[in-house]
Parts: structure tokens; sequence; C-alpha cells
């Protein structure tokens, strides 16, 4: 079995995910979302982050 690790995130689907990661980290800082729901959009948003960083 070959594991074939070819990019497939194009430029748009990238953009996309770093907006959300933005969104994500704005809404935590401006205290629109706080507590437990904070922390799960800042944990999203850096997942969001590494995959547009790394395009798998």
């Amino acid at each position: 079995m070959n594991l074939d690790w070819k990019k497939n995130l194009g430029n748009t689907d990238r953009l996309i995910r770093v907006a959300i990661g933005l969104l994500l980290m704005g809404l935590a800082y401006t205290k629109i979302i706080t507590g437990w729901w904070a922390t799960v959009g800042i944990i999203f948003a850096l997942f969001q982050f590494i995959e547009a960083a790394f395009a798998y």
C-alpha cells in the first residue's frame, strides 16, 4: 500500500480556512464567545491555520 501525500487544497480553500481561523480568534479576543466555547474556537482556529499552512 502506497500513501500518496499530494497537496489537495487550492488557494481558495486555504484563504477560506485562514479567514475562518481569524474570525474565530477575533470572536474569542473580543469576548463575543467566552468560556468553554472560546477554548474550542481557538483550538479549531489553530487547526484551520495548520491545515492552510500545510495544504494537506
